[in-house]
């Protein structure tokens, strides 16, 4: 090689080193938007580092139109015109297949799945059930608003309705993209997995769109997108399990780094008191009665809709039998995810479980957060 060449070479290699050391030192500033009308009946809070206040609008506009969109394809409760969602599903049931947009399709397979791999410990097709307790939560609050007595269903009230559910009821079609339940009391409820995948499908859309710092946090299903500028990880909180405490009250901090979804399920949120027994809305599809094994369950792992199933699905099941969960995962599907189960006086820790006291709750963690965690 000349001289010449070995010089050209080297002012190439400046060349990049300098723009390339440009592009990295755009100044970023860190901007937040709160949005209360946007879907799925919570407050969602967006961070994002930006190089300007024009391009984050850009993406909370985005973000917001997003939201909007899911929330009517995955809603039970509301009918849109125009809009085949679960609504229009269940209300076809014995009746006829409904054509849907393919990402209902695919909330659906991914339900499927987990029901299989969970041994039906997730099961969206028990929306007959959840719907007796939608209804009594519905009146019980009110009862406790007015210092009224209040009541559970009967249990042959909720084993009759168990009678109409499995995926044996569910007929997808992915050529036609259509679903058809042959039981008109059958009926799907995608509470526990909705909210969570809209979020995984909004933060991989703004990643396309070039956002590379943020935090997006849909009613306690938080997702990060990369890391925070200059390389630094992201602490997120774990709430304590109590409507009482502050929003920004919690119990323990998380380091992170990268693309990561934490999502908590408790029955601190949507519940009534019934002879002062907390009756909240995730229900154990093997009593049929509200879980009782914890007060929180928080899931760490790549996916948001992955995180919101294993969230809800853990919450049902003892600690033991979620590490087992978790490590069937690892082995067999190759996901890898990590939990915090946050306990008190009233659900305790299993016996021989190693637990730290933080606030006066009992914590439990996965071995793979050891290194993670910070009290706060």
């Amino acid at each position: 090689m000349s001289n010449g060449d070995t010089m050209k070479k080297i002012l190439g290699l400046l060349l990049s080193a300098m723009l390339l050391s440009g592009c990295q030192g755009k100044a970023l500033s860190k901007y937040t938007m709160t949005a209360t009308d946007i879907g799925f009946d919570t407050v969602v809070s967006f961070t994002a580092y930006t190089e300007n206040e024009t391009a984050f609008n850009q993406y909370s506009q985005e973000l917001k139109k997003q939201f909007r969109y899911y929330d009517r394809l995955f809603d039970k409760y509301n009918s849109y015109d125009g809009v085949n969602n679960i609504k229009t599903i269940n209300d076809n049931a014995g009746k006829q297949a409904v054509k849907v947009e393919p990402v209902i399709i695919d909330l659906l397979k991914l339900s499927k799945a987990y029901d299989t791999i969970s041994d039906h410990r997730f099961d969206i097709t028990m929306g007959s059930v959840l719907n007796i307790w939608h209804d009594y939560r519905e009146a019980g609050t009110l009862a406790n608003q007015k210092d009224e007595e209040s009541s559970i269903p009967s249990m042959k009230e909720l084993k009759e309705a168990q009678r109409h559910s499995g995926w044996k009821h569910v007929q997808i079609d992915e050529k036609k993209s259509t679903v058809y339940i042959d039981d008109a009391r059958v009926s799907l409820d995608v509470g526990g997995v909705a909210k969570g995948y809209a979020v995984e499908l909004i933060a991989e859309q703004l990643q396309k769109d070039g956002l590379q710092h943020a935090i997006l946090n849909g009613g306690g299903n938080i997702r990060l997108i990369g890391d925070k500028p200059e390389d630094e990880a992201w602490s997120v909180g774990i709430q304590i399990p109590n409507l009482k405490a502050q929003a920004t009250d919690s119990l323990i901090s998380v380091k992170s780094k990268g693309n990561t979804s934490f999502v908590t399920s408790g029955d601190y949120q949507r519940y009534y008191t019934y002879k002062g027994q907390i009756m909240h809305h995730i229900i154990d599809p093997l009593t049929l009665m509200p879980a009782r094994h914890s007060r929180a369950v928080t899931v760490i792992t790549d996916n948001s809709g992955i995180a919101d199933i294993l969230s809800t699905t853990l919450y049902t099941m003892s600690h033991a039998d979620g590490v087992k969960l978790l490590n069937k995962l690892n082995k067999e599907e190759g996901i890898r995810a990590n939990a915090i189960w946050v306990y008190d006086d009233i659900q305790k820790p299993e016996d021989g479980t190693e637990a730290i006291s933080v606030k006066g709750y009992q914590i439990v963690f996965s071995d793979g957060l050891k290194d993670k965690i910070k009290k706060s």
